[in-house]
């Protein structure tokens, strides 16, 4: 099933949305729409990245030399990293989500320029080692963004988001083996977009979203257990404690399925959820994120969650760090180069890696590397 959301194009074709009850708007997508690498990419002198075609996956590579890094005492005998990375993606991207798949990130589809025509179908693949971006020869059935992703240890699977310029109820597999892109029987109960996702090792639970069209609206509390062995769908007993849209995520942190922030009707939340598997029950933790947020990105050391960016009243470039064992939140004391949303982030060896995103300024081709102490 598919709604259109055409209409919502006098929204001013913003990337998350139209602007909420809590009065904070989104900035409109730069008019980007051409191949070349995003205004950071010159900035940070790697625009000039080359391309090498011919290489064994048959997909194009992008890659350059060295980045910035920025070390920063945390005041607790370590340093935190912050590095702008030499390699870019394609063109400057928001809306994209990706997954970890062992030692490479896969980034899917997105947006790079003003909605229905700058949504792209691709799918990238990141190598942290030779930093090196390769563009696969398998795509996406229609170009994508706003969906949800998660990793169940031999494919990713998509949920949701805009195929092209309608709303969608698809479920995806990506195997990384084919490569290979296939659309699955079953379907979300709904076409929803700015879904949040989470492994929970046999299977793939998917929290709210917004049915609303391109305007963050219609927004679903409905949790949905998705079971990759048979393709089946089943409904959670367990709901969000109210209807909310996520760009911020859930995770599968040290055995623990999180839900981070998200918007509803009423505004953005600050809370962090815990959805327990065993029981199919909801809980709300109650440490809070320290300011109420969507729109960032999560990754997983194995027992901390890194929270990164995201919008409240502002765009923002802070690191938010929960730790599994203890439910502490702390804000890290480095932060992203510039304050982003829309943008995707993996755990990929001793370091997190930050994609793409919306800056203030326009969307951004940069690929970042956080490492902590």
């Amino acid at each position: 099933m598919r709604i259109g959301w055409r209409t919502a194009m006098a929204c001013g074709m913003a990337l998350l949305g139209c602007g909420g009850d809590d009065g904070a708007g989104d900035a409109d997508i730069a008019p980007d729409g051409s191949d070349a690498p995003s205004e950071i990419g010159a900035e940070e002198g790697d625009a000039d990245a080359d391309r090498d075609e011919g290489d064994d996956d048959g997909g194009v590579d992008e890659g350059v030399d060295d980045g910035v890094d920025e070390g920063v005492d945390d005041g607790g005998g370590g340093d935190w990293s912050v590095t702008v990375m030499g390699g870019v993606l394609p063109t400057g991207l928001g809306g994209i989500t990706a997954v970890a798949a062992g030692s490479v990130a896969y980034v899917f589809g997105g947006v790079n320029g003003p909605p229905p025509a700058a949504v792209v179908d691709t799918i990238l693949r990141y190598d942290p080692v030779d930093d090196r971006v390769t563009t696969l020869p398998v795509r996406l059935p229609q170009p994508t963004f706003l969906a949800a992703a998660a990793w169940n240890g031999t494919d990713a699977y998509l949920f949701g988001g805009f195929a092209g310029t309608d709303l969608t109820d698809a479920i995806l597999r990506f195997d990384p083996a084919g490569p290979s892109v296939t659309v699955m029987v079953a379907r979300l109960p709904a076409a929803v977009a700015r879904t949040a996702a989470a492994e929970d090792g046999a299977s793939f639970v998917v929290f709210g979203g917004s049915t609303g069209g391109f305007r963050p609206t219609g927004f679903v509390a409905t949790i949905t257990r998705y079971d990759p062995v048979t393709d089946a769908v089943t409904p959670s007993a367990a709901s969000l404690p109210s209807a909310r849209a996520s760009r911020i995520g859930a995770i599968h942190c040290n055995g623990r399925i999180l839900f981070f922030g998200g918007w509803g009707s009423s505004g953005k939340f600050d809370a962090i959820l815990e959805y327990h598997a065993g029981t199919d029950t909801l809980e709300a933790l109650a440490a809070t994120l320290p300011v109420a947020q969507d729109g960032g990105a999560l990754a997983c050391d194995g027992v901390r969650v890194y929270l990164f960016g995201g919008e409240s009243t502002v765009t923002l470039d802070h690191i938010v760090v929960f730790d599994t064992t203890d439910d502490s939140v702390v804000v890290a004391p480095v932060t992203l180069p510039t304050p982003r949303k829309g943008h995707a982030a993996v755990w990929l060896g001793d370091s997190a890696y930050v994609f793409g995103g919306q800056q203030d300024s326009g969307l951004t081709s940069q690929i970042v590397r956080v490492t902590p102490p």
